[in-house]
């Protein structure tokens, strides 16, 4: 690549997203049994471009190996409890876990990934026992574990994960989108910007948000465009809320089509009739899960090489997160049905 069209494409830089992870998923040996329960993307993959922010609530309070605890409905409240030995872990776990908060909070942690069906970790479709033993399906509620709900509630704006859905290339696409994006706002934000800044900005995430939430891109343009040094605190605020909102928001197919179209508009009237016919039919083959989204933005990518736009060059759709991570290259990672 010559100098002038390496000028037009700037070198990309990523930040590194605080990631809290369930510390058996990186395989300590931590679990009840005296186990781990890895998760080789976590640890072998993930692990070079995120820091992790470890954590265990049942090993730090109860030990290991140690006995199996359940959530048990008892007089209204969900408490942790061993079945074998009765005894109540609740206040030891819920101490553990505010201090965690309190740590998280100090780190500004961007994501979570946590121990799926975990009592304490998992973030979703944990049953809850009767104080008797028993749990009658339907009849019964269930809940996310002691720690991951206090985690939703402390930071509702992150993005939060158990491992097994991450194997889902959609749920994954998703996640790092998110997770970078933050990470991004996060050294933004702390960088003291100015107003011109903050415009780059979002200029550059015009594309990705329009790929997430368009109705909440609209509604920062004016934060924006009314940004002044004066207020500029203020704006940061209002701005980062909507942003974070935007970004936690899940991308469809649809979406991303729509977006790439945006994006195609800058060189249609460049473009020769084969050029143009193979970029429909690949678009179509996107649309329809035949090719992944990969081969499209390399389309995209070609063109602002050839012809130049440092405009787009910029735009973080192009390039959200390491291409390392190949996550674009499945013809899962994009699907259209119904919002998260």
């Amino acid at each position: 690549m010559n100098q002038a069209i390496n000028r037009r494409y700037p070198q990309v830089a990523f930040p590194k997203p605080k990631i809290a992870v369930s510390d058996c998923l990186l395989g300590t040996e931590c679990r009840y049994n005296g186990g781990h329960a890895q998760y080789d993307f976590v640890r072998y993959k993930l692990a070079d471009y995120v820091e992790f922010k470890r954590f265990c609530p049942e090993a730090a309070v109860i030990g290991t190996p140690r006995e199996t605890v359940r959530l048990v409905g008892v007089e209204g409240e969900i408490r942790v409890m061993g079945p074998k030995s009765g005894s109540d872990y609740t206040d030891g776990l819920q101490d553990y876990t505010d201090k965690k908060m309190r740590f998280f909070h100090q780190q500004e942690i961007d994501g979570a990934v946590v121990k799926s069906r975990s009592p304490s970790c998992g973030l979703e479709r944990i049953k809850v026992y009767r104080p008797t033993g028993e749990w009658f399906g339907s009849q019964d509620p269930m809940d996310a574990g002691l720690f991951t709900k206090n985690l939703r509630r402390e930071f509702p704006m992150i993005a939060i994960e158990e491992e097994g859905r991450l194997q889902d290339a959609w749920l994954r696409e998703n996640f790092m989108l998110h997770i970078f994006s933050a990470a991004r706002w996060r050294e933004f934000v702390h960088s003291d910007p100015s107003v011109a800044e903050l415009q780059s900005f979002h200029r550059d995430h015009k594309y990705l948000l329009l790929s997430k939430n368009e109705g909440l891109y609209r509604k920062m343009g004016p934060i924006v465009a009314e940004a002044a040094k004066a207020n500029l605190s203020e704006s940061l605020q209002r701005y980062g809320e909507l942003f974070l909102q935007a970004v936690g928001t899940s991308t469809s197919r649809g979406k991303m089509v729509n977006a790439i179209e945006h994006m195609y508009g800058y060189f249609k009237d460049q473009l020769g009739e084969s050029e143009k016919e193979f970029y429909q039919q690949t678009l179509a083959e996107f649309k329809l899960g035949i090719v992944p989204l990969v081969s499209v933005m390399k389309l995209i990518e070609q063109w602002i090489h050839h012809f130049g736009s440092d405009y787009l060059a910029t735009q973080k759709i192009i390039h959200p997160y390491p291409a390392e991570l190949a996550l674009r290259s499945s013809v899962n990672a994009y699907r259209d049905f119904k919002k998260k």
